[in-house]
């Protein structure tokens, strides 16, 4: 059986949902990031990157949220990757647009407004953080035409990046995206998403 190590309300939830999507059966073994658990030398002989989400399954192992997430959807459910070439490179790039430019801006925004020591903090940082948000959102919202992000059904692009666009939500920084919010409303329907 899979092994999934992850910890609440970090990129592990992106994979969790690409598990459910895939319908494979896991051992969920929760991490908390906060006691430090990822940095013990049990783990560390496990995942020597000590970080979350890591997945094991049976001489595979690996870490990286988006890495994890490819995996599985090629090994349990191709579906999710795109038909023909052109449809894999989009959902390689909104998967990693999501990643390393949505959720790297939103992260900063959450760091500068909530999460740093008040004395760290620095609203400049913030402002323009969640300035880029907005301007990116503005990319996404443009490209929404359909009810999916690439070929007009659901793949591993709407898990990937989708994850990361909650992330802003919850931030609140999805206004003004009406494209952008009724996506996210159509994947948080999804009763893979919901676990």
């Amino acid at each position: 059986m899979l092994q999934f190590y992850g910890s609440p309300q970090s990129s592990s939830g992106r994979t969790q949902w690409m598990l459910e999507e895939c319908d494979v059966e896991y051992e969920h073994i929760v991490m908390d990031l906060r006691e430090g658990n990822t940095r013990t030398p049990e783990f560390k002989a496990i995942n020597p990157f000590c970080t979350v989400p890591f997945l094991i399954d049976g001489e595979i192992r690996l870490s990286e949220s988006i890495a994890i997430n490819m995996y599985l959807a090629e090994r349990y459910k191709p579906a999710l990757l795109g038909a023909t070439l052109a449809e894999r490179a989009l959902i390689w790039q909104w998967s990693l647009w999501g990643v390393t430019n949505l959720q790297a801006a939103a992260l900063r925004v959450m760091s500068h407004r909530h999460a740093l020591p008040e004395d760290q903090r620095r609203p400049q940082i913030a402002e323009n953080a969640a300035q880029a948000v907005n301007q990116m959102l503005s990319v996404l919202d443009a490209a929404l035409t359909d009810e999916f992000l690439v070929g007009q059904r659901f793949t591993a692009a709407d898990i990937n990046c989708g994850s990361a666009v909650n992330f802003a939500d919850r931030l609140g920084l999805t206004q003004g995206h009406p494209a952008t919010q009724a996506w996210l409303e159509r994947l948080r329907e999804r009763p893979a998403y919901q676990v």
